[in-house]
């Protein structure tokens, strides 16, 4: 804009020029200038072109010294500090060093303008390639920095979280959240990084209130923290006070509650290690009598020694509506084999291999021919399930 108008500024002396000059030329009126060495005479059109002459020569010297001054200050940093452009040039060779992985060259250009200000972006490129170099007090103190600043504030507080998280520093991630400003502890990344330092700290009972709150943020991940949360507070409870407080445990909670498929997985999952087999067969098909749910019906390859088979029964009914169902197949063999009921194992699992051939079939297939004492067939098999990784 500066530009265009110093444009038509110029444009409109020279239209004034070429129709006052004329006129000037011919005027007979003079300017007499009075100095000590003695007077000088100068036409009017003479004092005009001489007051012209030094004002661009001002502007133009104006002009050189400035740019005699950038020259010197891109060279000498002592004598006059960055300037822009170099500034600029130090944060864009930084970015494009860090993106190459080369973070020494990242790191001494990222230096040059460590206080200056870009928004606490320079910041955080410093602290990532700091991180890179293993530099973690350097970095996490690049971050705090970082947090200070408004555009950055979520990205520094991101970063160092989860750089705790990493560490499998839970404690030091906790206090930090604690203290965070409420803005950065809703984001949904905070959050999962939240739940993380909450799992490694061994605070299942607090993840699972949190767990409830946080249902929008964790989005996909929500069963997966759910039953994460319900499998370390059920374990907590049995290695402390023993099957029986589990038991009252899983009564007290809210019928539907007892419904949800990741409780009562986490709530089996706890049975099957305390090895109380039927007692988790019985509670995973009560809670499946209105049709099959993968996430419990694959926790029947745990089972073992059941004394009954409402498990095998329930299974089975399932393929007779769907007997093209590998996984139902491959769970059925699993839990026949785990029975010690060699020809049922045999007959799911053939069908499982004939319509998937999964590797997972195929070798507990073969140890049952093993176990039989087939030992070509075994070897066959045991040959398939190598050839199928190479």
């Amino acid at each position: 804009m500066k530009k265009i108008i110093l444009l038509l500024i110029i444009i409109g002396l020279i239209i004034v020029g070429l129709y006052a000059g004329p006129s000037l030329i011919n005027y007979q009126g003079y300017f007499l200038i009075a100095l000590e060495s003695g007077t000088y005479q100068v036409s009017i059109f003479g004092f005009v072109v001489l007051v012209a002459t030094l004002f661009f020569a001002t502007w133009l010297t104006i002009i050189v010294i400035k740019k005699l001054i950038d020259i010197l200050a891109g060279s000498q940093d002592w004598l006059f500090g960055f300037s822009s452009r170099r500034k600029q040039k130090a944060f864009t060779n930084g970015l494009i060093f860090l993106a190459e992985g080369n973070y020494l060259d990242a790191k001494k250009s990222l230096k040059k303008i460590r206080n200056e200000d870009f928004d606490g972006i320079n910041l955080l490129a410093l602290a990532e390639a700091e991180a890179q170099l293993n530099n973690k007090p350097d970095a996490r103190d690049l971050w705090f920095e970082a947090a200070e600043k408004d555009k950055t504030k979520l990205a520094a507080n991101l970063c160092l979280i989860r750089d705790l998280v990493l560490e499998n520093q839970g404690e030091q991630a906790l206090t930090y959240i604690n203290y965070a400003p409420e803005k950065v502890q809703k984001d949904p990344n905070i959050i999962k990084l939240w739940a993380r330092a909450l799992e490694q700290t061994g605070r299942f009972t607090v993840l699972k209130e949190h767990v409830k709150k946080w249902k929008k943020p964790l989005g996909e991940e929500y069963d997966y923290w759910l039953l994460k949360a319900s499998k370390g507070e059920y374990a907590e409870i049995a290695s402390k006070e023993g099957a029986i407080k589990l038991k009252e445990k899983w009564q007290s909670l809210p019928r539907g509650v007892r419904k949800e498929s990741g409780q009562v997985a986490a709530y089996a999952q706890q049975l099957i290690d305390q090895e109380m087999y039927e007692e988790a067969q019985t509670i995973l098909v009560n809670s499946q009598k209105s049709g099959p749910v993968p996430v419990l019906y694959n926790m029947y390859r745990q089972l073992k020694n059941t004394q009954t088979n409402g498990a095998v029964k329930q299974l089975e009914g399932w393929l007779k509506k769907d007997d093209s169902n590998v996984d139902l197949l491959s769970t059925l063999g699993q839990l026949a084999y785990n029975s010690d009921d060699f020809m049922l194992a045999e007959k799911a699992l053939s069908k499982a291999i004939k319509l998937a051939n999964e590797r997972r079939d195929v070798l507990l297939l073969a140890q049952i021919k093993e176990a039989q004492k087939d030992n070509i067939h075994a070897l066959e098999l045991y040959k398939r399930t190598v050839l199928s990784t190479e």
